[in-house]
């Protein structure tokens, strides 16, 4: 049987540093059978230039241009939009992927929705800094997995996913990262796998536009202050993940829309007994069948609770 075509959904903005890298892996890929889809956010540099001198080369580019700047998730939504092949592989401008990423990941997907593996954390030269992100989270795979608003860790750049899964995940909605909410669509459908095998050199850099980025290089002020903001943001975007859930046919919205009330209410300055008590009774929609799940379920209160708290003590 021919293989199935895979569309890679390149979004670039300003590349021009690491484009070329980037599309050379894409290009090198043992799965042949592919489109490389390329919408550029209305770069002001020489990203444009090389993406249509590679595309003179190659068949297989497509370059698409915003007349203006959508951003992260608006460019991929509409990347994706334009992708043709069963199965969609996000792509970053700055990373480089290993040759059979695409091979692997097609091999393991099987009945599931989305298929992702663990990456190398490269500094912005493209030299291994020794970290991996699969050694830096627990890496979440299989179905009805709602923790998934608290706990993601599936990156775009690492995934396989199928077309068909954008059915129930757009429109992307506001406040929660475009990668994060198809693996939690496809955990609420036929589910996620996860290969415990290094395919994409992630690389760390300033100018990076997506949610991982450097520490400040501030003092003990600068770095309180930091820590209280983004225990803020990763409240404000698990709610608005439960809450987006919760609008959803899935299987987990009964539990997503009672999570995001008892964490809005905790959050507020009222009792935390209604919070823990919502954490064990949606233990099973949290984890799954996981034998743990009550265990996990009363760690992830803990960390909620930790980062309410962290949240409220700037300085």
């Amino acid at each position: 049987m021919p293989s199935p075509l895979v569309s890679v959904a390149l979004c670039t903005c300003n590349g021009e540093a690491y484009i070329e890298a980037q599309l050379a892996s894409v290009l090198a890929q043992t799965h042949r059978e592919l489109e490389l889809v390329v919408v550029d956010d209305a770069s002001n540099d020489r990203t444009v230039e090389i993406v249509e001198e590679a595309a003179r080369r190659d068949h297989r580019i497509q370059l698409h241009r915003n007349p203006r700047r959508l951003g992260v998730n608006a460019n991929f939504a509409r990347a994706f939009s334009l992708c043709r092949g069963d199965f969609i592989a996000p792509c970053d401008q700055d990373d480089v992927w290993s040759a059979r990423k695409l091979e692997t990941l097609m091999a393991a997907i099987g009945d599931a929705d989305l298929a992702y593996g663990d990456s190398a954390v490269v500094d912005s030269t493209g030299r291994p800094t020794g970290n991996t992100l699969g050694g830096q989270r627990r890496m979440v795979r299989g179905r009805g997995n709602v923790a998934l608003a608290f706990e993601n860790s599936v990156s775009g750049h690492a995934a396989l996913f199928r077309n068909t899964l954008l059915t129930q995940a757009l429109p992307f909605p506001e406040g929660v990262w475009y990668d994060g909410w198809l693996a939690f669509a496809a955990s609420q459908r036929a589910g996620v796998v996860y290969v415990d095998e290094v395919m994409v050199d992630f690389r760390r850099h300033a100018d990076a536009q997506t949610r991982i980025g450097h520490a400040s290089r501030g003092g003990a002020p600068d770095r309180h202050q930091r820590r209280a903001r983004e225990a803020r943001q990763w409240l404000a975007m698990s709610v608005a993940a439960l809450d987006a859930a919760a609008t959803r046919p899935w299987p987990g919205r009964e539990a997503a829309q009672a999570l995001s009330r008892a964490i809005t209410d905790a959050d507020a300055g009222q009792r935390l007994m209604p919070l823990w008590q919502a954490l064990l009774r949606h233990r099973r929609a949290l984890y799954g069948d996981q034998a743990l799940a009550s265990w996990m379920a009363l760690r992830l209160g803990a960390r909620i609770v930790g980062r309410m708290r962290r949240a409220r003590s700037p300085a």
